[in-house]
């Protein structure tokens, strides 16, 4: 954080010498996003009305990103910025450095962070605790229910920004909206009917989505990707899987699947995939693959892993 700290420093020495107005050449509602989630929301909410650009890229972990000199040149040019929170620590040390551009800010995760399942995981998992976010897990956007609320707030913040169309981006709103009410009632049928209410993922980034629909999740992982594991850890849920009959461990689109496939063969569970949504995989990208249609796979992934016998 501290070449961090230096690079908005000197952006910031930037901005304020050059003076002047943003400049935009187009029309539309200039919105930075943080990262996928976040870019496919403010799409889903903006429509025709808006520009959005992603500052971490698709294929980076966006635990680990930090912005560049003219990442945070985009973003100094932005009308709107959206942001989950947790996941970017550099996000408020940019708006502080880039306050001379009257940026509207949104943190669509504020307030939603805490899981009260922590303890409960925890029986099985330490590092869930020990990660740097605490008892906090950032990982909102994957619970149906919290993305209601998230896209619920960026039409707030477009609205502000554009009170001319603020219907406009209402209606958006209420029907994306719609969508994920859709997606929630799948998954809370699934949780009623399914006969088992664990799983295992390579990373504990499903915990809201557990916590919201009844289920739990045990992680190999922390809430960073990167957080390794002791061999305590391993043999624990090891111990764990074969006791709650688990048949399969899930591991992500952005993450080597070496520590789940270990974990499987351990056990003798298959792998197969949950996708976090922090950035569009190779195939995402070149399928075109939407928040939408990502979340219907999670949720046909994890149906035939709490079903099978």
């Amino acid at each position: 954080m501290k070449k961090l700290a230096l690079i908005i420093f000197a952006l910031a020495l930037f901005i304020v010498g050059c003076g002047g107005e943003k400049q935009s050449a187009q029309d539309k509602l200039q919105v930075a996003a943080s990262f996928y989630p976040m870019a496919e929301f403010a799409r889903n909410v903006g429509g025709n009305k808006v520009e959005v650009f992603t500052l971490v890229p698709d294929g980076a972990e966006a635990h680990d990103w930090e912005p560049s000199p003219t990442d945070l040149a985009r973003l100094g040019k932005a009308q709107v910025f959206v942001y989950n929170g947790l996941v970017e620590p550099w996000a408020k040390q940019a708006l502080t450095a880039l306050s001379e551009r009257k940026i509207l800010a949104v943190q669509t995760g504020l307030g939603l962070y805490e899981r009260s399942v922590e303890a409960a995981e925890d029986d099985h998992h330490h590092h869930t605790h020990s990660c740097t976010h605490g008892k906090q897990d950032p990982h909102v956007w994957i619970s149906p229910k919290k993305a209601i609320v998230q896209v619920e707030r960026i039409a707030s913040i477009l609205c502000e920004a554009d009170e001319k169309n603020a219907k406009y981006y209402q209606d958006n709103s209420a029907k994306y909206v719609e969508q994920l009410k859709a997606l929630d009632i799948q998954l809370t049928n699934l949780a009623k009917s399914a006969p088992r209410k664990v799983f295992v993922t390579a990373h504990a980034a499903f915990g809201h989505l557990a916590e919201d629909y009844g289920l739990q999740q045990l992680a190999v992982n922390g809430l960073s990707p990167h957080a390794e594991p002791t061999p305590a850890d391993l043999q624990r849920l090891i111990k764990v899987v074969k006791e709650e009959n688990v048949r399969y461990v899930f591991f992500e689109t952005l993450t080597d699947p070496k520590l789940a496939q270990l974990l499987a063969d351990e056990t003798g569970a298959q792998i197969a995939t949950l996708d976090p949504l922090e950035g569009l995989n190779e195939e995402g990208r070149k399928k075109k693959m939407d928040y939408l249609q990502i979340m219907q796979q999670n949720i046909h992934n994890l149906q035939i892993a709490l079903n099978a016998k």
